[in-house]
């Protein structure tokens, strides 16, 4: 039976950025992905400029889109809107992911791809997983087993079944059009709307996709998914002289319920969980790859620490978590998955939007003096 310290399930941001800091320490790390990489991935691509800091790496300029954006415009339900200038790196999973997935493996950790999780026992001192290679299972053993699965965690949910609903509890949708529009290509573009998405903001920005700049235009909802998010396609076509034609269309659905109280959870003894399988995606701020990289980083750090000291490596992760846990459960309260009206929803923006822009402006300047491991999340 191979052993190693750690066993990651899951290549993407999460599972890759604790790869490389567990490795880069002499921590044996073996991470895992289920599918065939460079892979694609539903998600925005789209990040603050901390992010650089939280992964360790100034990113080359080929792992990121033509267009990096540098102004946000948001739009409210009564037809006003504010633009501020706001730097925000732009780029595509499948490209970008498959450098993070390098960067760990430079530093000394091993990955495999076409490769999932089949399960895992606790033993005394350790964690016995296996894998399925090629339909076959093969046996490891590690001291901590991490699940970085994503927003349909495997590990998570043979542990914690009723974390998660029997159908969709959201999806989102992508259209990529091709073609001229009025839209500026380095401006991401949010509008909120009850019409479009019932859980955060509609967007619109452009991505470069094997070459070629793509307008994206998407939203979510947690019902009636395809009409809502074609409903705002037809109504930026209008607004912006979008023309062309949809040439890939993408999407997602989660099945972990978002309203839960207890949709946060880190894991328990040396079962840990990072990013969008701890629940530490955050449909009020509208990303979540900070989150992944930052928990990555500090289950690394707690594991690290855990192997130098008689702390629980576990405890230690709550530990240095804490910051950002509480700040994803208050945001969690403050979502606008509870208003049914637009009305609602203006009154919503117009009372948390000045002081949240207020926080952003501050949290924005102090971020450039706090550790990489203290940053606060924006916005």
């Amino acid at each position: 039976m191979l052993a190693f310290d750690v066993i990651i399930i899951g290549g993407g941001i999460a599972g890759s950025v604790c790869a490389k800091f567990l490795a880069q320490s002499n921590v044996r790390t073996l991470f895992v992905e289920k599918c065939k990489t460079p892979r694609p991935k539903a998600c925005s691509g789209i990040q603050f400029d901390y992010f650089a800091r939280i992964v360790g790496e100034k990113f080359p300029r080929d792992k990121l889109c033509h267009h990096q954006l540098r102004r946000l415009e948001v739009h409210r339900p009564d037809g006003s809107s504010v633009r501020v200038p706001y730097f925000m790196y732009s780029f595509t999973r499948d490209v970008f992911d498959d450098y993070l997935n390098q960067v760990a493996q430079d530093k000394g950790a091993i990955f495999r791809d076409e490769c999932s999780y089949a399960g895992h026992e606790e033993v005394d001192g350790g964690v016995n997983v296996d894998l399925n290679v090629n339909g076959e299972v093969e046996k490891l053993s590690c001291s901590y087993l991490i699940d970085a699965s994503g927003l349909r965690p495997v590990v998570r949910r043979k542990l914690r079944p009723d974390d998660f609903q029997p159908t969709s509890s959201g999806g989102t949708i992508n259209y990529y059009v091709e073609g001229d529009s009025d839209l500026d290509p380095q401006t991401l573009y949010q509008f909120w709307n009850l019409e479009w998405n019932n859980q955060m903001f509609a967007w619109v920005y452009n991505k470069t996709v094997d070459g070629r700049d793509l307008w994206v235009v998407g939203s979510g909802y947690d019902h009636d998914l395809k009409m809502h998010c074609e409903s705002f396609l037809v109504f930026i076509r209008a607004k912006y002289n979008l023309n062309g034609n949809v040439v890939k269309t993408e999407g997602y659905s989660a099945s972990i319920d978002f309203d839960s109280p207890d949709r946060v959870w880190l894991g328990q003894g040396r079962v840990m969980m990072v990013g969008d399988a701890a629940g530490l995606v955050d449909v009020t701020r509208g990303v979540g790859m900070d989150a992944a990289a930052l928990s990555g980083r500090l289950a690394a750090k707690a594991i690290i620490s855990a192997r130098t000291s008689n702390k629980s490596a576990m405890d230690e992760y709550v530990r240095y978590t804490r910051k950002m846990v509480d700040q994803t459960r208050r945001n969690q309260s403050q979502g606008i998955s509870t208003l049914s009206t637009n009305e609602a929803l203006t009154a919503h923006l117009g009372a948390t939007m000045r002081t949240a822009g207020l926080r952003m402006a501050v949290n924005f300047v102090l971020n450039r003096f706090r550790q990489p491991e203290n940053v606060t999340l924006l916005p």
